[in-house]
């Protein structure tokens, strides 16, 4: 049995599927048992027309996998960052689309982290009221933007509107969510910062540690615009001004498309739809584990309120690894003081620092973002499954 920390990135196009293999040392035997790890398997749906988003197909390899580095042992904790589509949908794809894969059976699964704000009863009761409040208000406004974009085309070919649009989809997700719920009902925990993690996991050696998110999701939710539904007010004729002009689309941007998007953010519903995706990425777990003198940190897609919140709650630490969140996004990898807590210029000790990125272009606009990962680059080797488009994972090892 190998005694070293495996970190294995699947790529599944935009999205996260991770394995970690760990030898877990009992202090009073001294026995080793192989334990895993398994965080997410999504990818961002594939909007029709586009090419852009995942490919389904890609989950069969990557489960497949999954299950032979099982090799029949249970999986010791599953770990469900947050609620998008991009990070749940492979598992419930796979139970629906390869039922004879058996993978409910095959998987085993031993202990579920999901968020805190996934439980069934969260907004119901009574303990959260401004989250309650906050989620109603979200969930309407993300009807009234589908239909808007629907009903206007607003971004037939606009890079990640439509994308973005379909990873919030809240009943998709919710029916992901669900399945996920099924696979062990016992020992499905929802955890946030302050949950006590005994009895959570069955690791003797190796520590976990939750960094986020806070039990309470009203801090993670942003204002909403008002959304304009089309109707331009007429105005008094002393008052009239000549409209501003629509901006020409760019060379080789179909124009309606163009034209549409233009139109979807004047209404104000491409800025609340990010609110929207913000609010559920900042709910992601953020969890650390401690092996043998490495400290490695998975980090969903954690945006900067969430990061920012961590620092106050002054849980950040140095860590030689870090899964970058939000897919190399520039809102992920925060520039401030929250950068320097975790990968600092003066590095803690001797041992190398990695960075590994779960990612895919031409899916989010301006995702991965280069400059974010070049200031990373400079302070760890930066991995990405860009450089590696036509393997299915590749392995971050940490010597024991």
């Amino acid at each position: 049995m190998s005694e070293d920390l495996v970190v294995r990135m699947y790529n599944v196009r935009f999205g996260d599927a991770i394995l970690v293999t760990v030898p877990d040392r009992n202090p009073a035997t001294g026995r080793t048992v192989t334990r895993r790890i398994l965080i997410d398997v999504g990818n961002a749906p594939k909007v029709a027309g586009t090419g852009r988003g995942g490919e389904d197909d890609v989950f069969e390899a990557v489960v497949g996998d999954i299950l032979d580095q099982l090799d029949g042992h249970p999986l010791d904790l599953y770990v469900m960052t947050h609620e998008h589509l991009d990070h749940v949908q492979g598992l419930c794809y796979a139970a629906e689309r390869l039922p004879d894969l058996k993978l409910a059976d095959r998987l085993k699964i031993r202990h579920l982290w999901l968020t805190a704000s996934a439980a069934p009863d969260y907004y119901d009761n009574g303990k959260h009221p401004k989250a309650q409040e906050q989620r109603l208000a979200f969930d309407a406004m993300y009807r009234r933007v589908a239909a808007m974009m629907t009903s206007r085309t607003a971004a037939a070919a606009a890079p990640g509107v439509l994308d973005m649009l379909a990873n919030n989809d809240p009943t998709r997700t919710r029916q992901c969510v669900a399945y996920l719920q099924t696979l062990n009902l016992a020992r499905t925990h929802y955890v946030h910062r302050e949950t006590k993690l005994r009895g959570t996991h069955p690791f003797r050696e190796a520590e976990l540690s939750v960094w986020a998110p806070e039990e309470d999701t009203s801090a993670y939710y942003g204002r909403m615009l008002p959304l304009d539904s089309g109707a331009v007010p007429e105005r008094p004729p002393e008052r009239r001004t000549r409209p501003a002009p629509d901006p020409l689309p760019p060379p080789g941007v179909d124009a309606g498309a163009f034209l549409g998007l233009v139109a979807a953010r004047r209404a104000g519903a491409v800025d609340n739809l990010f609110a929207i995706d913000r609010a559920a990425n900042n709910t992601s777990i953020v969890f650390a584990l401690e092996w043998r003198g490495w400290r490695l940190l998975f980090s969903g897609d954690a945006e900067i309120r969430s990061w920012r919140t961590m620092a106050r709650q002054n849980v950040l630490k140095p860590v030689h690894f870090l899964k970058v969140s939000h897919h190399g996004s520039h809102n992920g990898t925060p520039t401030d003081e929250v950068f320097e807590a975790i990968m600092p210029a003066v590095p803690p000790d001797d041992r190398p620092r990695r960075a590994a990125i779960s990612t895919w272009d031409h899916t989010y606009a301006g995702i991965p973002h280069e400059l974010t990962n070049s200031r990373l680059a400079e302070r760890a080797t930066l991995l990405s499954t860009l450089d590696r488009r036509d393997e299915l994972f590749y392995d971050v090892t940490f010597e024991g």
